[in-house]
Formats: C-alpha cells, sequence, structure tokens
C-alpha cells in the first residue's frame, strides 16, 4: 500500500476567511449591523474550536487509463470515473487518491443550532463546513503541486466521486486504496462521507497533464454553490 502523506492545517493555514462564507450565501449587504454578517463573524472566531482538519494523500504509480470505457485503475482498483474525467487525466504518470475533513464538529453545532430554533446560525456553520474543507484541500493540494514541481511534474485539478458522471459508490474502491479509517473518514452503507464534511477524490501527476483554474465547465452541477459563487467573481 502506498504510504499516506499528512495533513493538518490551521485555519489561518487554510486561508478561509468570513467573506468566503458571505459570498456562499449570496450575502451582498455587507455592512456589521445585518445579523447575517454578524453571525458569520462570530462563527468565524469559533472556527478554531469547531474544526478538526485532517487530510493528506497517497500517489500511486501502477495505474492505466481505459479511454474506451471511461474507467481508471490505480493497482488491482477499477474507477468508473467517467469517459470526462479519463480524459482530464490524459498523459498522467502517477495517481493521487486524497481524502480530507473538516471535522465533526460542524454537524454538530449545526444540529444544536437548529435543535435551539436558530435556523439561520446552523447553515452558517454548516455552510463554514463546506468552505472550510475546500480549503484544506486546496491547501494540501497546493503543498502537492509544489513537491512536484520541483520533480519537474504538474498536476490535474482534483476530482471526485459524484460528479462530472463518476458514481458515488466509487467511493468504496477509493478507500479500499487508503489505510483503514485514515483521518478519521469512514464511509457510511450508502457510500457518504463522516463527518459529513469531507472530500475524497484523485488527482493525476505527470510532465504533460494541465491543471485548469476554472474547472466548472465540465462539471454537470449546475446547482452547486461553488459555481454560483465563480461565476459571481467571473463577472468583475
Amino acid at each position: 500500500m502506498a504510504t499516506f502523506i499528512y495533513y493538518s492545517p490551521t485555519i489561518w493555514e487554510t486561508g478561509i476567511l468570513p467573506n468566503d462564507v458571505l459570498d456562499m450565501l449570496h450575502e451582498t449587504d455587507c455592512s456589521p449591523d445585518n445579523p447575517v454578517v454578524s453571525d458569520v463573524s462570530d462563527i468565524y472566531g469559533r472556527l478554531h474550536e469547531i474544526s478538526d482538519i485532517k487530510g493528506g494523500y497517497a500517489i500511486f504509480e501502477d495505474i492505466e487509463r481505459f479511454p474506451e470505457t471511461g474507467e481508471i485503475r490505480i493497482e488491482n482498483r477499477i474507477l468508473k470515473t467517467s469517459h470526462k474525467i479519463c480524459k482530464l487525466m490524459e498523459g498522467a504518470e502517477r495517481m493521487v487518491v486524497f481524502i480530507c475533513t473538516a471535522g465533526q464538529g460542524f454537524t454538530e453545532d449545526a444540529r444544536r443550532y437548529n435543535k435551539e430554533g436558530d435556523y439561520l446560525k446552523g447553515y452558517i456553520v454548516d455552510t463554514f463546513g463546506s468552505a472550510l474543507v475546500e480549503k484544506s484541500m486546496d491547501f494540501i493540494q497546493a503543498a502537492l503541486e509544489k513537491q512536484m514541481q520541483k520533480d519537474g511534474m504538474n498536476i490535474t485539478n482534483r476530482y471526485s466521486p459524484g460528479y462530472c458522471n463518476w458514481p458515488i459508490d466509487d467511493q468504496k474502491q477509493l478507500f479500499s486504496l487508503l489505510p483503514s479509517n485514515q483521518c478519521d473518514i469512514m464511509l457510511s452503507e450508502s457510500c457518504l462521507m463522516i463527518p459529513i464534511k469531507s472530500v475524497s477524490g484523485i488527482i493525476g501527476i505527470g510532465k504533460k497533464v494541465k491543471k485548469s483554474s476554472y474547472s466548472c465547465a465540465i462539471c454537470n452541477n449546475l446547482t452547486c454553490i461553488y459555481r454560483k459563487v465563480k461565476n459571481k467573481n467571473n463577472q468583475y
């Protein structure tokens, strides 16, 4: 089994800011007396208490692409990544399997707020969890890219089960390539990750692979909140 490279970035290292969540909430009134802004600020100040960031990756050399079926083999596991993702991995000489979680605290806090009837704070905490796990994986991916560049290699964007027609039940194959309960992330019977605020997927490594700065165009999830934020930012 490939060696797992572990990371536990701090809130500061992830670079997350209140505006990241305000953008995801589509909040245009950023005045201090706006209750949404006030709640976002309060929860941002508690992120170090709520979060338990863990993540990392393993690099595999025994890989093979099957463009005709849209599948990728990593060691003795076959991933049904879809034709689209398989095409984007063209030129990959190695494959990264990654996982990352922001921790169980976001789910617990959101449930507590909702139980108390404070649905706004519950939603804000939930949104912070989504934003933080992506920011944390951005940090890990940037570290990977920096290391690969030293070796004269490039990396692709990261791709996850559930996107671009990659079946969510392929999580089982993906997780079987990593040590059991790595980063305290488990799979439910329906292949959803626990803690909920977790991500997993693959990244290609190779001299000729490419990383796009804007990958929403290749994804079929038109209602994704990240797509909406990026579309908004691209208007300016």
